[in-house]
């Protein structure tokens, strides 16, 4: 089976430049474009179910994913959720390097368990949809953490800038393992290479 893990579409706070953790923040209407996008990238395959994280601008992704390609299932899990950055979730780079500077102390989610939650969350769903793929929608952090698990560390967080509705493919085998595919494809991207992709 094959799980579609994408990142949201885009918000204001992302064009902000603001690291964006447990908030609210609401698609923008380049972003609900976005998610349009994507879905019509997907069309035409069978996706057992869409799971998204319930903050809204992954929600609303999913929606719209899941209302185009004709998803059975949709189903909403805390469980691939955004990192929680705490205190320094809504800055900016520079009041980050700022708040940094001034000696404070960043209390963000541990990568760990970050890294844990998100892993748990894929597994779960590969062993409860065996024999179909999915589509998992959740945020740039958390889907970073996964591709740094999967990447054995050569990219994903600190190294890689995931773009709004990039679609990043994990197989899952029967033997229970998990391969990184393809990550941060564009719904372009994803068209031109479709046909090749078992």
């Amino acid at each position: 089976m094959k799980i579609y893990l994408i990142r949201h579409g885009q918000t204001d706070w992302n064009l902000q430049g603001r690291f964006q953790g447990r908030e609210d923040i609401m698609l923008n209407e380049t972003g609900i474009l976005q998610a349009y996008e994507c879905g019509k990238a997907l069309a035409g395959e069978d996706f057992k179910a869409v799971i998204t994280s319930p903050l809204a601008r992954a929600r609303k992704t999913a929606e719209i994913i899941a209302e185009v390609v004709g998803a059975k299932q949709f189903i909403v899990d805390e469980a691939i959720t955004e990192r929680d950055f705490k205190t320094i979730s809504g800055m900016t780079k520079e009041e980050r390097d700022a708040f940094y500077a001034s000696g404070g102390i960043d209390d963000k989610e541990p990568f760990e368990d970050l890294c844990r939650r998100m892993m748990d969350g894929i597994r779960k769903y590969a062993e409860q949809f065996y024999d179909n793929n999915i589509i998992m929608v959740s945020h740039g952090a958390s889907i970073n953490s996964v591709v740094s698990v999967l990447s054995n560390g050569e990219t994903g967080t600190g190294k890689l800038l995931l773009k709004n509705t990039c679609i990043n493919i994990i197989n899952y085998s029967k033997d229970g393992q998990l391969k990184l595919e393809h990550i941060n494809l564009t719904a372009e991207e994803y068209k031109a290479i479709k046909g090749r992709i078992n």
